[in-house]
Formats: structure tokens, sequence, C-alpha cells
């Protein structure tokens, strides 16, 4: 794949063209990747409404019927649904590991195999976060989805 980029004063934003011959894994993560690096989802901190960037998000948490977005070093609390932000993040690259957290992908930096068919997700934060068997296939087949270009 070949990156052209080209300076132009005549935008008043950034413009993304990503010519191609055919459809493939590769390009749909680009395409996918510029669909979401600016979009933010509402989230609250110390009583405070705040936007929190997709990209920014490492992996959501469901406890006690709150939802949590964590971020690198931040935490922030939201009002959506886990199953709504499974939905609306999907093609973010955002896959279910168990039953109460949502994973990106994209922050996964490894995979550390458990007793009784677990896994522990390695994040680049240093955080880990629990696969159970159930998601297994769910986050293989993301991670394959990735690999094949």
């Amino acid at each position: 794949m070949r990156l052209i980029l080209c300076e132009r004063q005549d935008l008043a934003e950034p413009e993304v063209t990503v010519a191609y011959r055919e459809m493939t894994t590769s390009v749909q993560r680009v395409s996918d990747y510029v669909r979401y690096v600016d979009q933010t989802i509402l989230c609250k901190k110390d009583n405070e409404e705040c936007g929190v960037l997709i990209n920014d998000i490492f992996y959501l948490e469901s406890v006690d019927k709150k939802v949590f977005v964590y971020c690198e070093k931040e935490v922030y609390g939201s009002n959506y649904k886990l199953y709504e932000l499974e939905e609306l993040l999907s093609q973010a690259g955002f896959v279910r590991v168990s039953k109460s957290v949502v994973l990106n992908v994209e922050k996964l930096t490894g995979i550390k195999t458990l007793v009784n068919s677990k896994l522990e997700a390695k994040l680049s934060n240093g955080e880990s976060v629990c696969v159970t068997r159930k998601y297994l296939k769910d986050i293989r087949s993301e991670l394959l989805r990735r690999n094949k270009g």
C-alpha cells in the first residue's frame, strides 16, 4: 500500500481519498480507522460531560449496571448500555471478550493463555483483561480479519 500526503491550503478540513482496485481487508481497515479517528462518545467525569475519542478507548466495562470507559490513564462513566456501545463501536475494532467487557483490538499487545481455556489480553497501557471461553472465537475472528490483507 502506498501513502501519498499532499498539503493543500484550500481545504477547510483534512480530506482522505482511498483509491483501490479491490476492497481488501487492509483497505477496509484504513477506511474504518479514518471513519472513526475523530469520532467521540459522550462520557462523564467528575459530574461533567465530555467527549472521549473512540481511538483513545482501551476497553469498556459494565459493573453493577454502570458502564465505564477505560482510556490509557483515565476512566469515564457512560450512560450507554454495554451492548449499545458494542454495536456502535464494532466497526471500529471493538469486540466483546467477556460478559462485562468490550475490548479495542487496536490496543491489544498480546494474549496469554490461562487455565480453563481462558485468555488474558494484554493492553498497551499495561493493563490486562480476561477473555472468557464463550467469546474466544469472537476475538480470534477479529484478529484473523485484521491479519488478512
